[in-house]
Order: structure tokens, then sequence, then C-alpha cells
């Protein structure tokens, strides 16, 4: 497939480890689908992600609600 931009956790870490060239997609999805469901942990779900990424910050889902309508009323 094509790049993407995705949050790292250890799903990611551990592909970068993994010898290059990949298999293409449907081999490469069908493997890291076997992975999360052998885990079934956060860590190996892609957190996929778009253009604006950068602008991410980690905190609680409450907080980030909290912080979000705050800038909202801010730039009213």
């Amino acid at each position: 497939g094509r790049p993407a931009r995705g949050l790292v956790n250890e799903l990611f870490t551990l592909a970068e480890a993994v010898p290059r060239p990949l298999p293409d997609y449907p081999i490469t999805y069908g493997a890291m689908r076997q992975l999360m469901a052998a885990k079934d942990e956060p860590e190996f779900v892609p957190m996929w992600a778009g253009v604006g990424v950068d602008r991410s910050r980690p905190m609680p889902a409450a907080d980030l609600v909290a912080t979000l309508v705050r800038e909202l009323a801010d730039s009213s």
C-alpha cells in the first residue's frame, strides 16, 4: 500500500524492527490483525492519524474535551 501516519505504540515499534521490504497490503494487514487478536491490548491496535497529528496532546479524554471546549470558547 501507501505510506500512512500512526500514533506510536508497541505495534509500530515492533513494525520498525521488521526487515524491509514488507509484504504488500493484504499479507501485512492479515499478520497485523492476528497480532492484534492475540494480544488484545491497545498497544497492539493501529491508531491511524491524519496530517494534524503533530497537534495532538497526550491527556485523559475528559481533560481533552474540557480543553477543546475552553479553546473553542476563547476563539469566539
